[in-house]
């Protein structure tokens, strides 16, 4: 399956998709910010994320069809980049996400790490088949890195 999920980069058309992936209700439950997302809010934030140098912005396809969105951004603490992650919620279930992290990981050359909620269970999962490895918990978050450059606990 992992051959079959192909990454492309996210651009300004996405943004109409990227939303309503980002303010579906178990993303925001999952994720660090939980509040609803308005749409120029939103706008702004693709449009400087287009721009950064220090941010990887792609959006995965599966069969043709697009499945989710993955952002890395350099953290120069440290010497990573800090992975993230959203499956397209008629997507779950289908083990899509482990493999587009994957494929996003294996573009990576450096090191990544990624922060996980204690609580979402399928996350940790897609970490770990991505090769990334527990290092710490701090909280109700869960550390992962590829590297030891990534373990310092903030």
């Amino acid at each position: 399956m992992i051959n079959d999920v192909q990454l492309r980069q996210a651009s300004i058309q996405d943004a109409e998709q990227l939303l309503a992936w980002r303010n579906d209700e178990l993303t925001r439950l999952s994720s660090h910010t939980q509040d609803l997302i308005e749409v120029a809010q939103h706008q702004v934030w693709l449009e400087r994320s287009l721009k950064n140098t220090n941010r990887k912005l792609v959006i995965a396809v599966y069969q043709d069809e697009d499945i989710g969105s993955l952002r890395a951004d350099y953290d120069r603490k440290k010497q990573a980049w800090e992975l993230s992650w959203t499956l397209a919620p008629n997507y779950r279930g289908r083990g899509l996400a482990k493999e587009m992290v994957l494929v996003f990981a294996n573009s990576i050359k450096d090191a990544i790490c990624a922060e996980v909620k204690e609580t979402n269970l399928a996350s940790v999962r897609v970490a770990e088949y991505a090769g990334l490895t527990f290092t710490h918990q701090q909280h109700q978050v869960l550390f992962f890195s590829r590297s030891e450059l990534c373990t310092s606990q903030d």
